[in-house]
């Protein structure tokens, strides 16, 4: 409740700051610049979070408890280039696209099991990477009077891939003279022991996913096509994950050789039914 009491203040401050322009019956301030967005206008949105947080922290409304770090904008989990093209004054056509690669490298050091030194040391080595693209297409109706602005609309949402291939790689290899190598059994905290059994390659299948969403929202125009707003949703989403799977080298003390494992990593499928947003988050929508 402080966090949304402290949020309306800030946004009360900046559209007095900023909105010293009186809005005309034909939505035009007294310069004679249009204020809303007409037919043939594109517009750009991101997270206002940031602007808010740093407007907290200037404003020493915070104290440095209720606002985040405004030093950056969040484009890790779910960001999206995000745009609008208006067919008429009050009616747009909206989409959203992700596109969301990742590779991490880590190294961990373990004792060299092929020299004389004790203090002798030889890298393992594991490499995770992955992706996911998010496409998102929708419509919607805005109605309202001066720089108020309502709108509700519906819009499809489509997901393909999330899968994450991991690769492993080992200093000491696995061979008759060193059938139990030093190995990482956790690269996170650089933990290593002797073992004849490890995990050399995981693919964990990304899928594809569809839905389709309901929303509402508002945008108040603090500048002539400057505008901040908020919207909640609900629908459903489909998921469908494919098989993956996990391949082991182990040391076969009966034959005396290395051999290797491979196992699958059954489907999965899910349905997703609700509403979103319920943290309230404002962004900041720029029409041109």
């Amino acid at each position: 409740m402080k966090k949304l009491l402290t949020i309306l203040t800030v946004v009360f401050f900046t559209t007095n700051l900023f909105s010293q322009e009186e809005t005309t019956n034909n939505a035009v301030n007294k310069h004679g610049v249009s204020i809303l967005p007409q037919a043939g206008d594109f517009a750009v949105g991101i997270d206002a979070g940031p602007l808010f947080n740093l407007a907290g922290n200037l404003m020493k409304i915070n104290n440095g408890y209720t606002f985040n770090d405004p030093m950056a904008f969040n484009f890790v989990s779910g960001s999206s280039i995000y745009g609008k093209y208006f067919l008429a004054d009050n009616a747009a056509v909206r989409a959203r696209f992700d596109i969301n690669m990742n590779s991490e490298t880590l190294n961990n050091f373990v004792a060299d099991d092929g020299s004389t030194d004790p203090e002798a040391l030889i890298t393992d080595t594991r490499v995770v990477s992955g992706g996911e693209v998010n496409l998102g297409i929708g419509y919607e109706l805005r109605r309202g009077k001066g720089r108020l602005q309502a709108f509700y609309g519906a819009e499809v949402n489509l997901m393909f891939g999330g899968n994450t291939n991991i690769v492993y790689t080992y200093g000491n290899a696995m061979s008759t003279t060193d059938s139990i190598p030093t190995t990482t059994i956790d690269f996170e905290n650089g933990i290593s022991t002797t073992t004849s059994a490890r995990t050399t390659e995981a693919k964990y299948a990304g899928g594809f996913g569809a839905g389709l969403r309901g929303f509402v929202g508002v945008e108040y125009f603090v500048f002539p096509n400057i505008s901040f707003g908020g919207e909640f949703g609900w629908g459903f989403m489909y998921n469908s994950v494919g098989e993956g799977s996990v391949t082991n080298e182990f040391w076969d003390f009966t034959t005396h050789a290395r051999d290797t494992h491979t196992h699958p990593i059954a489907g999965s499928e899910g349905f997703d039914l609700g509403t979103d947003n319920l943290g309230g988050n404002i962004y900041m929508m720029i029409h041109f």
